[in-house]
């Protein structure tokens, strides 16, 4: 940071002086006010700010929301990054905190060295009546200029016996506010001190430009700044970081203008900065050297053409899934921030999604009771393609204390909210923020699609959520029940070609801790409970993950204990999945794995849920989380079990070569067939102890399209030796099916013929 002494608190009074014309005059009482704020505003960027040093500051919940993002990322066990964590939690939350602390600062007080409490304003008198006033203009300089406005358009009545004078409250403000602004020149940039403290970054080029400003003088109704010596091209990026500095100068000025005169007040002199809008302009004055200021900054020109090719079918492809879950992603998350917040339990909250037919066509919408939306994320992060609203600053603005709550966002990447278009153009997102009332509610509504600009408008009170929370509305593009349409479903076994919404949504989020609701005219409700993919029978659950048929119209659920789906955990409880081996299944896969309880890619050789990661922006690809070793655990358990099966041994087998692949132990399942047998590891040792030649065949053996015979030819003739070993078919090897289980046991795992080795050199010897 550049310098906050006495140079620059100094410096704003001879800013503001700049800045007014002659006849803006300040009152005693304005004066010390104003001198009061200017005093405080940026005192607080310290830790003596706060009497009780960093202790105090950790309590702060900024601080706690600050460590707890930045920790995150360190491995447990790494104490130097957890003190680089520590560390810079400490100098984020004084920046992000200086602001508000100024507000305190007239009140609070310090210990003497005789332990008499010491105030910065030591008149008692005084600092009751003025204090809490000063501290908030000098907060007020981190505000928006339309908070501003709000809360000091008031006039503070004279101080009885002390003086005659009132204090208006915003010209006070707005003086402050561009006064601050204003202070860019070389008295906050000494460069002897820049060679003692060696800033870096951003904050070396702020040093670097401000080195070289002149005092700013005024020209008409422009401020007017110069600088000495030209900028050189090695010197650029300085120049550029003065270009967005006097930007944002510009930007103060003409809000506090139109605010003044809009409340009919005097005026400053000057209302804007001279060449802020044109890098050629700003040239003429603050010079360059060797090169020429021209404003390409890479932009996006067409940004609903970028948005819909980075946002829609070419990030997630055609599916309708892709944006149904995106939507159910930011219900979750908002819900979860609630419960959070507010310390509601565990399954606390839903989320309903409803088609409905209305008048102009088919309509989806998903609602949530979650935080809901102010009308500064509504308009900013929420439309800012690429900005995660729970990994910004704003998150811990809106929401103090959240993310030291623990709240960790499915959210990641800011782009899942635009995938709706892929739905339908007319969008509407109506959202009230849990802690304020009705009035409060807004609607941000698209009628066009991404090319038109959204329209913002104050909710009807019939329209906002009842408790808190968002509803998107979207209106599809396409009837849901014909081809290409949302619920049409192309499949060559069924003549029920369209699917109820309740099991496109269970579907798709089969294992969320949020409860589900689902609604859809003239159809059965659906309804899936928070967590309860651990507690719903197996059979319920597989017909969940497949888009299979609602409980009501399922059959009689499997008492086999072989059917049963087991829970994936470690010696700590923790939970990885709910699965069984399902090696001899040949339809379909009915192994899925989720992140976060939303669906994102299936897997073979198991029926049931594993808990991922995803490994792609669009969510539709993930690998499972589980540990090898709680992995091979499971797999031995299942071994047991599927051993006391009543199921061919040739299945047994196949879960067998499963078991293997995820370094379980297989117990008594067939590993070999050999004499026209399947045989367990013992029996195939006792009998293997009878010869010295054993010929293996890695799979069995099946006909090739390139042999000489037909294929019911091979089916009926062929006869293989009963001296031929074979083992498992190759599909149980190094294939798609169990790249899976490759990924989590790095190469651990075996297979049969790795088994059958072993079990020779324990019969023969090596």
């Amino acid at each position: 940071m550049t310098v906050h002494d006495v140079t620059h608190l100094d410096a704003l009074w001879e800013m503001a002086s700049i800045a007014a014309i002659e006849n803006f005059d300040l009152n005693p009482a304005e004066a010390f006010v104003f001198g009061g704020a200017i005093l405080l505003h940026d005192a607080a960027m310290t830790l003596a700010a706060f009497p009780g040093g960093i202790a105090e500051l950790r309590e702060q919940t900024e601080w706690r929301d600050l460590h707890a993002r930045y920790m995150a990322s360190v491995a447990e066990g790494d104490t130097l990054a957890a003190e680089k964590a520590e560390d810079r939690a400490t100098e984020d939350a004084l920046r992000l905190l200086h602001a508000k602390q100024a507000e305190n600062l007239p009140t609070i007080s310090w210990l003497g060295p005789q332990k008499q409490p010491m105030f910065i304003i030591e008149d008692q008198q005084v600092r009751n009546f003025y204090g809490q006033k000063i501290g908030k203009i000098a907060y007020s300089h981190w505000w928006s200029i339309a908070k501003v406005e709000e809360e000091l358009s008031g006039t503070l009545g004279a101080l009885p016996d002390v003086t005659n004078c009132t204090v208006d409250l915003l010209k006070v403000a707005c003086l402050l506010r561009v006064g601050d602004a204003m202070h860019l020149d070389q008295r906050r940039a000494p460069a002897f001190d820049f060679a003692l403290l060696q800033p870096t970054g951003i904050s070396a080029n702020h040093w670097k430009f401000q080195e070289r400003m002149a005092k700013p003088f005024v020209q008409a109704d422009a401020l007017v700044y110069t600088a000495q010596p030209p900028f050189e091209v090695d010197a650029a990026d300085a120049w550029w970081a003065a270009f967005d500095a006097l930007q944002m100068v510009d930007r103060e000025l003409r809000d506090v203008d139109r605010v003044l005169r809009d409340r009919q007040k005097m005026p400053l002199l000057v209302r804007r900065v001279e060449g802020a809008h044109s890098p050629s302009d700003l040239a003429r004055t603050v010079e360059t050297d060797g090169w020429v200021p021209v404003d390409s900054t890479v932009r996006v020109s067409d940004v609903p053409k970028i948005v819909a090719t980075l946002g829609g079918s070419k990030l997630y492809g055609d599916s309708t899934a892709a944006p149904i879950r995106e939507l159910i992603q930011n219900g979750l998350d908002a819900i979860t921030a609630r419960r959070r917040l507010q310390g509601r339990p565990a399954k606390w909250g839903e989320l309903r999604v409803v088609l409905e037919k209305r008048d102009d066509g088919f309509w989806l919408y998903f609602e949530d009771n979650g935080v809901g939306m102010s009308q500064t994320v509504l308009t900013g992060p929420l439309i800012d393609f690429g900005n995660s609203f729970w990994k910004s600053s704003l998150a811990i603005q809106e929401f103090p204390g959240l993310a030291a709550a623990g709240m960790k966002s499915r959210g990641k990447y800011g782009i899942g909210f635009f995938s709706v278009f892929m739905l339908g153009d007319v969008v509407r997102v109506i959202s009230r923020r849990y802690d304020r009332d009705t009035q409060s509610a807004r609607v941000l509504e698209f009628r066009h699609g991404l090319g038109s600009r959204p329209n913002l408008r104050h909710a009807d009170p019939k329209e906002a959520p009842l408790d808190g929370g968002t509803r998107i509305e979207v209106k599809l593009k396409t009837n849901p029940f014909e081809p290409d349409g949302l619920l049409h479903r192309e499949t060559p076994f069924s003549e029920k070609q369209v699917a109820r919404l309740s099991r496109v949504i269970a579907a798709i989020a089969p294992a969320c801790d949020v409860a589900i609701s689902v609604a859809q005219d003239e159809e059965p409700p659906g309804h899936t409970a928070a967590s309860d993919w651990l507690e719903v029978q197996s059979s319920t659950l597989l017909n969940r993950i497949v888009g299979g048929d609602d409980e009501d119209d399922q059959p009689a659920a499997s008492t086999k204990a072989w059917d049963e789906l087991v829970e994936l955990r470690d010696e700590d409880g923790k939970l990885y999945g709910r699965a069984r081996i399902d090696a001899g299944s040949q339809w379909g896969r009915s192994g899925l794995v989720t992140v976060d309880g939303l669906a994102a890619s299936k897997v073979g050789m198991i029926a049931g849920i594993l808990i991922g990661v995803e490994t792609t922006a669009s969510r539709n690809s993930a690998r499972p989380i589980v540990p090898a070793p709680v992995l091979a655990s499971w797999s031995s358990e299942q071994a047991i079990v599927l051993a006391a099966a009543e199921i061919p041994d040739a299945e047994k087998a196949e879960a067998a070569a499963v078991v293997m692949r995820c370094g379980g132990d297989v117990a008594t399942l067939p590993i070999i067939w050999w004499q026209e047998q399947w045989m367990t590891a013992s029996q195939f040792v006792d009998a293997i102890k009878l010869c010295d030649r054993l010929e293996v065949y890695e799979g069995s053996i099946n006909h090739d399209d390139d042999d000489d015979v037909t294929r019911r030819e091979f089916d009926s003739s062929f006869e293989a030796s009963a001296m031929i070993a074979q083992t498992i078919d190759g599909r149980y090897g190094h294939t798609r099916d169990t790249d899976w289980i490759a990924s989590v046991t790095q190469g651990r795992g075996y297979t049969p013929l790795d088994i059958i080795e072993s079990l020779l050199r324990d019969a023969w010897g090596e």
